[in-house]
């Protein structure tokens, strides 16, 4: 088995919303639940290590002495904390690659407070660049240079200011944007290359990558040939949006392909469940995802690590697929 733990991003698992459901799909009173009792649920389940947090402006999760105590209590820690330059009106052009500079120097300041909140955390956990708000909508609307310039400075600016926190550039195709900056693994891996900094590196988010019809565990491989493999994030969805499904519910033979990538890389940092359940119980559904990818992880072991290498070098398809029926339908 390989040393991978499991965490869950926390912030949808309160109540959930869309465009055609602005009440929101869940009971009201999740609209209540606050932060301890999120991580007593998530302790309940006994699967995790971790949790996925964002800074909140007041509140347990404004105070990291706060975060720390109900973690410790429950036996997990922070895997990776969330700046929230995204859900506010303010940002809706964009953040630290906006076109407006003032809207850029509240973004930098926003994410400065996230560092120093993040050092405070047990085990200092990365920050999660995830600028849902940075791309474009429309032809001839954009600075292409300018943006990519300003992306490029203001990372390197924030990875300087803390050399000891990890930030992760988190690529997704589209959406809130029609074009988002960060648009891949590939382009968060060039930017990587440009900003020049060890503390830099990149979060996949499977269903990000299935959405930009692309191979899981080749951005695995790739990403981690550089060293830049920090963190990585998992659902499940039918490629052509961000479904956040549960992890395992749509795909089989990709999830067994990304543990084996996984060990061969010898990856033993956080997979965290970044599902958004609107109609199914939340904490089941996390549950189920991180369930599933044990036994994805089992699966590796059962037909043999080796044995894999051996099948992926022969390439042969049919054979390959009579192995996995048989490691997991006998």
């Amino acid at each position: 088995m390989s040393k991978i733990k499991y965490s869950a991003i926390i912030g949808s698992l309160g109540q959930t919303y869309d465009r055609f459901m602005k009440c929101g799909y869940k009971d009201p009173e999740l609209d209540k639940v606050e932060f301890p009792d999120v991580i007593k649920n998530l302790e309940k389940m006994q699967v995790l290590q971790g949790a996925d947090l964002y800074q909140a402006p007041t509140g347990p999760l404004s105070d990291p002495d706060t975060v720390n105590e109900i973690l410790t209590k429950s036996r997990l820690e922070a895997s990776s904390v969330l700046p929230l330059v995204f859900g506010e009106r303010r940002w809706q052009k964009g953040s630290i690659s906006a076109a407006d500079p003032e809207i850029r120097k509240a973004a930098m300041k926003l994410i400065k407070q996230n560092i120093d909140f993040n050092a405070k955390l047990v085990g200092s956990p990365s920050v999660d660049l995830w600028l849902g708000q940075d791309g474009f909508d429309y032809p001839l609307q954009t600075n292409y240079s300018k943006q990519w310039d300003y992306l490029i400075k203001n990372v390197r600016e924030l990875a300087d200011y803390n050399p000891e926190i990890k930030l992760t550039l988190e690529g997704k195709i589209r959406e809130p944007r029609n074009r988002s900056l960060v648009d891949t693994t590939m382009t968060a891996l060039m930017m990587c290359m440009e900003i020049d900094r060890p503390n830099v590196g990149v979060a996949i988010d499977t269903g990000h990558v299935f959405q930009s019809q692309q191979n899981v565990a080749q951005n695995i491989e790739i990403a981690a040939r550089y060293g830049k493999l920090f963190m990585m994030h998992a659902n499940d969805n039918y490629n052509l949006w961000d479904d956040d499904m549960i992890v395992g519910s749509l795909r089989l033979t990709e999830y067994l392909e990304m543990f084996y990538s996984l060990r061969k890389v010898q990856y033993d940092g956080f997979v965290s469940v970044d599902i958004f359940p609107y109609r199914e119980d939340q904490y089941e559904a996390t549950k189920q995802s991180v369930l599933n990818m044990k036994k994805y992880d089992e699966a590796v072991d059962r037909i043999g690590f080796e044995r894999l290498g051996a099948l992926i070098e022969e390439g042969d398809p049919c054979k390959i697929t009579a192995v996995v029926r048989e490691a997991l339908f006998k």
